[in-house]
């Protein structure tokens, strides 16, 4: 039987302060949007913003990038064991460090940690994550494919004050800037990140003020135990079991990503102790984003539909790991493209488990991202730069029961929240030229609901005498998209070629392994990415539905016939009808 909580506040306030509380959460996320410099920022929205109780469970939260949520309460646990009761009215404290304290995702991910207080009692935290242009370390833009260890990764920062009372620490501010590659735009965009905690303080102290602090501080419990029951009675629909998946890669020293998914009456458990142990490449997942991963997992399938979504949801989900493996590194292991990879795996491990009982319930796989991360010197302002190609993030979401998956919905870790920057602005802020941005034919997964579309996307270096450094930060396992949910398929693999001044054709399993270049003027990059898996039996697809996709680009004529036995003249483009029913009972009988 599902635990019961009775709201305590009325339920009308009950209603007007969960309202509040995440319009705070959204409001935040909009200042940071008009003030930030950062294309990572105001384009790509690539942080998140959240208000928590004292004991660091999440409240509110504004939908920017998920897989960041998760890992705030660790943020804030960081700061809380370190500075214990020495924390003021006016202080802000910074964590990136995945390993001091467990306070950190990942380190190109830094963290404000900011504590409200109201008649000099604190009530909240807010925390306040977002990804920078660049994190110092041995390669430009935060991901470095060649580390050895963390520290060749970039700057660790453990809990750290940088404001006292309201007052900025400069020499500990300018200690942290030193250390970055573009300092003043990163200080502008810090200065986002605390405005914005500002702003929420605002809020908070006016909503206190309508409703009185007693009030305030029970609807806090109230919301949390709420959240607890709507998730509790989601997963109490299971049937108790314990349900099984593995995810593989297809290149050699790939550790699998295991996971035993226990659920008993309305509590789940998440076991990842049996997977494979950390590896040379750097996508280790600390524990931060372990656990964001698998919240996010659950709250996108079993929580998709629940009205309010808060740390609350987490309590009757249990995460088992082990330390030394791929999803719980540890100290110095690398870790900086954990956050797609191995994040992305983890999700879909815990989908894969879900299918299995919940298969109209549970998203397909999404397509992997094959993207680059470029840095260097813009001649026309004589201005670093350095940024992720978020326009080869552009890969597919999965099909669910019913419905095609989204095209170009980029990185499962975002859910759809990546905003793609358009192509004049990315011209305008970074010296290469975009030739192609499209759709790329057969690149989704079959099935009676397709996969979501990757895309073509095509570049080319237009730097002068600039050169533009250019480092992999694609999955380097090649790592199986799933689930592929009752006869649907997977996508086709990524592909990344470089075609060089000189005549010379790098392709996909040389960029794979050299992974790191300095592009000249005149270069050409070309990336094939891939898009979402299929879900249900593509020879159930509807005819007409093929023949639209056809008809439009998405599918070829000979996947047409492949994968959905469905026969279309070259000619007149119409279905040959006879020919599709003989074609498709053939398929049938042949599987």
């Amino acid at each position: 039987m599902t635990k019961q909580y009775e709201i305590r506040v009325n339920p009308a306030d009950f209603s007007v302060l969960t309202s509040a509380v995440f319009t705070i959460a959204r409001e935040m996320g909009l200042n940071m949007e008009r003030t930030a410099r950062a294309p990572i920022y105001f384009s790509a929205h690539d942080f998140c913003t959240s208000l928590l109780s004292l004991d660091a469970e999440v409240i509110a939260l504004a939908e920017y990038i998920p897989v960041l949520t998760g890992a705030t309460p660790f943020a804030v646990n960081a700061v809380r064991k370190y500075f214990g009761d020495d924390v003021g009215e006016g202080d802000v404290f910074l964590v990136n460090d995945p390993y001091t304290l467990d306070g950190g995702n990942q380190l190109a991910d830094w963290c404000i940690v900011y504590p409200i207080f109201y008649q000099k009692e604190q009530i909240l935290w807010v925390a306040n994550k977002a990804h920078q242009q660049d994190t110092g370390g041995g390669a430009p833009g935060g991901y470095n494919p060649h580390a050895i260890d963390i520290y060749a990764e970039g700057l660790r920062i453990p809990p750290l004050r940088i404001y006292k009372a309201g007052r900025e620490r400069r020499s500990v501010v300018n200690l942290i800037m030193t250390n970055v590659r573009i300092p003043d735009v990163q200080h502008s965009d810090l200065l986002s990140l605390i405005g914005a905690a500002r702003v929420a303080e605002k809020r908070v102290r006016a909503v206190m003020d309508n409703y009185g602090r007693d009030v305030f501080k029970i609807f806090l419990e109230d919301l949390l135990a709420y959240g607890e029951c709507l998730m509790r009675a989601e997963i109490e629909k299971i049937p108790d079991g314990i349900y099984h998946s593995e995810i593989h890669g297809d290149v050699s020293g790939a550790p699998a990503i295991v996971c035993d998914m226990t659920v008993e009456g309305d509590e789940l458990t998440v076991d990842f102790t049996k997977s494979g142990p950390m590896s040379r490449e750097y996508i280790n997942s600390p524990i931060a984003n372990t656990y964001s991963s698998v919240y996010q997992a659950i709250l996108q399938s079993l929580g998709k539909r629940l009205d309010v979504r808060c740390g609350g949801c987490y309590r009757p989900i249990h995460i088992r790991t082990t330390p030394g493996t791929i999803t719980h590194a540890t100290f110095p292991a690398t870790h900086g493209n954990c956050t797609n990879f191995v994040a992305k795996q983890i999700i879909e491990a815990v989908w894969a488990a879900l299918a299995q009982v919940l298969p109209h319930e549970t998203p397909g796989g999404w397509g992997s991202i094959p993207y680059w991360v470029f840095s260097g010197v813009d001649p026309r302002r004589g201005e670093g730069y350095g940024s992720p190609d978020f326009l080869s993030c552009a890969s597919g979401a999965g099909a669910m029961w019913g419905v095609d998956g989204w095209s170009t919905n980029g990185p499962v870790i975002c859910s759809g929240t990546l905003y793609y920057p358009e192509l004049e602005v990315c011209e305008s802020l970074y010296p290469i030229l975009w030739e192609r941005w499209e759709w790329a034919t057969d690149s989704a997964g079959p099935g009676r609901w397709r996969g979501g579309l990757g895309v073509h996307n095509e570049w080319i270096a237009n730097g002068g005498t600039q050169p533009i450094f250019v480092h992999y930060a694609a999955d380097p396992y090649d790592y199986h998209a799933a689930p592929a949910i009752e006869g649907g398929q997977t996508p086709p693999p990524n592909v990344k070629e470089l075609f060089l001044p000189e005549g010379r054709h790098v392709g996909n399993q040389e960029v794979r392994d050299s992974k790191a270049f300095v592009l000249t003027s005149g270069a050409r990059v070309v990336d094939f990415v891939q898009g979402g898996c299929g879900v249900g039996d593509p020879l159930a697809r509807e005819v007409e539905e093929v023949w639209k996709d056809v008809r439009d680009g998405l599918v070829s004529l000979e996947s047409a016939e492949r994968y959905y036995g469905v026969v279309i003249d070259s000619i007149t483009f119409s279905v040959k009808q006879k020919e599709t029913d003989e074609l498709r009972q053939k398929i049938r009988m042949d599987k």
